[in-house]
């Protein structure tokens, strides 16, 4: 790959119409993710509205990976409304597939991490993968994730395969 400038920010609503073709164009390139290749079923206009929420929020945050403004990555983490839950954010992460293995996911989730430290609300980062992810439950575990549990038939592979999913999590303070 040649050499290319990455630039990052966080996520606004002026962005949802690319965040949206991003999700739908990853689903298409692994069977990792949950979703399957149709992306999000959120409207732009729906869209724009989480993701401006995310950016005036202190316990939400979406960060965007950029080449020449086309996005490449995409790492958002969410809180339940719920004040018994909401010191938990859950992790969600993908990259572009020619992106894959330059340190780009390992980038993105140290900034999330750090976020997470200076903002000092949330207590928890959590996240699930598929089991047979090695690539990513390595990376997970190298940034302090731990592996808390195992969800039998987590997920349902493309093929309609039953998949094994791990719940890791990483704590915060």
């Amino acid at each position: 790959m040649a050499e290319q400038t990455i630039s990052f920010r966080e996520a606004s609503g002026q962005d949802a119409a690319a965040f949206l073709e991003f999700m739908a164009q990853v689903a298409t390139e692994t069977d990792y993710l949950v979703m399957d290749d149709s992306g999000l079923s959120q409207s732009v206009e729906q869209m724009a509205d989480t993701l401006d929420k995310f950016y005036r929020a202190n316990d939400q945050f979406c960060l965007l990976a950029l080449v020449d403004d086309q996005l490449i990555g995409a790492l958002t983490v969410r809180t339940a409304p719920q004040s018994k839950l909401n010191h938990i954010g859950h992790l969600f992460l993908a990259v572009h597939k020619p992106y894959w293995g330059h340190g780009l996911g390992r980038l993105m989730l140290e900034e999330a991490i750090d976020w997470a430290e200076q903002e000092g609300v949330l207590a928890r980062l959590e996240l699930t993968v598929q089991v047979r992810n090695d690539r990513a439950t390595r990376l997970y575990q190298h940034l302090g994730f731990e592996i808390e549990g195992t969800k039998q038939r987590g997920a349902v592979s493309a093929t309609g395969d039953f998949l094994d999913v791990y719940m890791m999590a990483k704590m915060i303070g």
